[in-house]
């Protein structure tokens, strides 16, 4: 049996990895340098996990179909923003200045609305994460905003913060924290003792806003984060 996938190659991998999502189905990603070549056969070899994945996908695409679970509304806690849904059949994609809005239900309105998150994320995370780096006096060259599925941040040596659109969810506080977390990896590059004697500096309470990060995936709504990952597949 063979499967339609995506490749998708990472500087930060290690060992392949696989993943199912409701917008992009199955998804293997990839160390730089890795022969693609190889893929089919690690495929074969998770035939029966991919399988089931996609299954459950499937049943997650139904549930994204039922009117009943389109979402009416959107708390963004980060910016005290919550914007209602307007479902119109045959609308284009529309952002009222009143918190709406408005969305076609016959089309694939989950990605309308993470392309949407992703650009609030920029026009908020970016100046953020900007005016926090110059006040610890870190240089960064480049801040961009994904939705990641399993990080709320990363820092390179590269001097670039990747930062996750979904922080958007979360409350002030924690966002601030993730930014700081981030931004203090330019001195530690691990997460050392001196690493966390840095971010407590700049934010005394970061031991109980880090317990509070481990459940805060639970705000991001499931049409947003409907992703099956198995273990790693070592190489």
């Amino acid at each position: 049996m063979s499967f339609e996938y995506t490749v998708r190659e990472s500087a930060r991998a290690k060992h392949v990895r696989f993943r199912v999502s409701v917008q992009e189905g199955l998804v293997v990603v990839i160390p730089e340098g890795f022969k693609r070549s190889r893929i089919p056969k690690l495929i074969e070899q998770r035939k029966s996990w991919i399988r089931q994945a996609l299954a459950e996908v499937a049943g997650l695409r139904n549930r994204m179909a039922d009117p009943s679970e389109r979402p009416d509304q959107i708390e963004l806690k980060a910016v005290d923003e919550v914007w209602h849904m307007e479902w119109n059949p045959g609308a284009p994609f529309m952002e009222r200045q009143a918190g709406v809005l408005v969305l076609a239900p016959e089309t694939s309105w989950q990605s309308t609305l993470k392309r949407w998150l992703i650009r609030k994320a920029e026009s908020v995370l970016i100046p953020e994460a900007a005016r926090l780096a110059d006040r610890l006096g870190v240089r960064v060259d480049r801040i961009s905003i994904r939705c990641q599925k399993t990080r709320w941040g990363s820092y390179s040596t590269r001097r670039t913060v990747s930062l996750n659109a979904q922080l958007l969810f979360l409350r002030k506080p924690l966002v601030r924290y993730v930014l700081l977390h981030e931004l203090c990896h330019a001195w530690h590059p691990n997460h050392s003792s001196a690493f966390w004697r840095e971010l407590e500096r700049w934010e005394p309470d970061a031991q109980r806003l880090r317990a509070e990060l481990r459940d805060a995936w639970r705000l991001v709504p499931f049409w947003l984060s409907a992703t099956v990952s198995p273990p790693k597949e070592k190489e």
